[in-house]
Parts: structure tokens; sequence; C-alpha cells
């Protein structure tokens, strides 16, 4: 089982958000081995910070916390972010603590205490139900994004993105055919920083010409939609 967490969490950037900090330790010493790299913050208000600098891959967060709770801090994650994993923490399940946890799209819920093996099994869990969801996307013409490795690829040769563009095609493929409004994009492309209706504009021209211009519609006056045809 453990080379089986390793094949598929080993390129993965994880954000461990605990209050406790011998929990947070040996979390952090339980997983480390698996994956790529670990963030760790001791409350909701450093793990959205945290999410906001750092290329994240899976979130693993306490529901009770001091300045922000786990909860608090994933309601405001999902509005750069709708579809990353998130695994929450309680020594509390109460029927409150589910519902919240829908709402914000969990993964799963661990009740404490946990072992490592429950922890990883959680871990993997989450990260295939996400690659199942979304992972290799045929945009016709020729083109595929993997989202797993987040590479654009025209007839075998791979197109460099950057990470905004990544994220951008990452967006409009999740909302495929459906529109994506300018405040979605500029909450999930530029985060804290922002852009103007103007800058986001610009930005999708320069992603047009790296694929095709038809597969990204213009919507008058609410956003974009991705077309594959």
């Amino acid at each position: 089982m453990y080379e089986k967490v390793k094949e598929l969490l080993i390129n993965k950037n994880i954000l461990i958000v605990e209050d406790e900090i011998d929990l947070r330790d040996i979390m952090f010493e339980s997983i480390q081995e698996y994956v790529n790299e670990i963030f760790v913050a001791k409350n909701g208000l450093q793990g959205l910070e945290l999410f906001q600098e750092k290329n994240i891959d899976l979130i693993i967060s306490d529901i009770h916390m001091a300045k922000m709770t786990g909860l608090r801090m994933s309601h405001e994650i999902r509005k750069f972010d709708p579809f990353i994993p998130i695994i929450f923490l309680t020594a509390y399940d109460t029927d409150k603590n589910m519902l919240e946890a829908i709402e914000v799209k969990s993964r799963s819920v661990l009740k404490k205490p946990f072992d490592k093996k429950q922890l990883l099994v959680s871990m993997m869990l989450a990260m295939n139900s996400f690659k199942e969801e979304f992972t290799l996307y045929n945009l016709s013409h020729g083109y595929e994004y993997n989202a797993d490795t987040k590479e654009l690829i025209l007839d075998k040769k791979i197109i460099s993105l950057t990470k905004k563009e990544q994220r951008l095609l990452e967006l409009l493929l999740k909302h495929k055919e459906h529109s994506v409004s300018f405040s979605l994009i500029e909450n999930y492309v530029w985060m804290e920083n922002g852009a103007t209706p103007d800058a986001i504009r610009m930005f999708i021209n320069k992603l047009r010409k790296k694929i095709y211009p038809e597969l990204i519609q213009n919507i008058q006056g609410i956003g974009y939609k991705l077309t594959i045809k």
C-alpha cells in the first residue's frame, strides 16, 4: 500500500494547518517521505496566507483553531480555488461540522485520534478522487492538457505554460461549456494581487496564441467559456 501512496503523492505539495504542535509534528514525520514538500501553519489565517503564496496540491486542516477556523479558511480558499482537495481533522464530529465540511467540498473528515495509515489512506483517496475527476483533457485540434503534470501537449510535444496560464486553463476546463466570470478568473488566477478586465483580456489573448483562438470564447459582459469542437 505504501508504495502506491508514494507513487500518487511523490510530486505533491501538502499544506498542514493544525494548532496542536505535537500532532502537527507527527503528521509531518508520517508523510514527509511520501510527498514533495510540506508547508505547516498553526491557524487558518496562516494557512490561507501559505495557500496564496505557495503551489499547494492538498490541504489537511484542523477544524477548530484560534484566529481563523479551518472551515472559515476553507470558505476563503474556495473563492480562489473551487477544486483543491481538503481533508478536515476534528475531535468533535458534530452534525454542524459535517454539514459545513460538505459545503466546502471536503474530501474527508478524520476524527482524532487517528494513525499514520488512516491519514495516508485519506490523502490517497482524496488525490485519487481528484485525478479521476480531472486529469487528461482532449482539447481537439491535436491539443491535450494533463492536469496532473500541468502540461499542454500538441502531438506529443510540450508547449510551455506559465503558472498563471496553467491555472487559467484549468479553471476554464473545470467549467467547460459554462461561462466563467471575470471575478472568478481574477480570484482563481491572480488571487490576492487582483487584475483588471483589460489585463484578463490581454492574458486570454496570449493564451489563445499558444492553443487555437476558437477554444476560448468571449461571453460579452460576463467572462469566458471554453468550447471544445
